[in-house]
């Protein structure tokens, strides 16, 4: 287990080097370049005419996030060269050692937030009528769905898995899936999970991350 956890150290922080092994300059058009110091590998992150900022790279990477998107969950951004520069030596770590993925990230003319890539996944997350989110999730064939149920609980579903979190009829919170897995809170204790995760949300994903994987 230590051997493992000094290889994976090492890797983090190779990844990390390499990040930082570079230089990040701006060209003449205003968008942000990086070059290895070896010269072997460039990226950028570049803005188009419609204010989207689109990722490419040598290795023929190619990683578009539209304008509705970025304002969205990156409020601020597109004026913030800075904050772009982190992101562009981001996205040089993530994908530097990959080659011809791509990726687009948008939201529709119905709010929806979708991200989808050329390996088959698929991420749809929208709200209902009463502002509950619903995720839909597709990799490698399977598809999975999180969403909240009409009596106010929360479900997710992957193939023939499943697992909820809602009240019982005894007004309790309770975690079950199918892999008989149940998990009863008290009041006092549902009070207490509020108070450190915020949401039910948050904690339904933590249970899932516990449980369900």
């Amino acid at each position: 287990m230590k051997k493992l956890i000094v290889i994976l150290a090492l890797v983090l922080s190779s990844g990390l080097l390499f990040a930082q092994r570079g230089t990040v300059d701006t060209d003449i058009f205003g968008n942000l370049q990086f070059k290895s110091v070896d010269g072997q590998y460039k990226a950028s992150l570049e803005k188009n005419i419609f204010d989207d900022l689109v990722f490419t790279d040598s290795r023929k990477n190619k990683l578009h996030y539209e304008k509705k998107y970025l304002d969205k969950m990156e409020p601020g951004l597109r004026g913030d060269k800075e904050a772009q520069a982190r992101m562009l030596r981001r996205l040089v770590r993530e994908n530097k050692r990959s080659s011809e993925y791509k990726a687009t990230f948008k939201i529709d003319i119905f709010d929806k937030t979708i991200i989808e890539d050329n390996k088959g996944y698929k991420l749809e997350e929208s709200k209902d009528i009463f502002g509950n989110t619903n995720i839909q999730e597709q990799s490698s064939g399977r598809k999975s769905v999180f969403k909240r149920n009409f009596k106010g609980g929360l479900e997710y579903t992957e193939g023939e898995k499943t697992a909820s979190l809602g009240k019982d009829i005894f007004d309790r919170w309770l975690y079950k899936d199918s892999f008989g897995n149940e998990i009863q809170f008290s009041k006092e204790t549902w009070k207490r999970v509020l108070e450190q995760y915020g949401t039910d949300e948050k904690f339904f994903w933590d249970l899932l991350d516990r449980w369900f994987y």
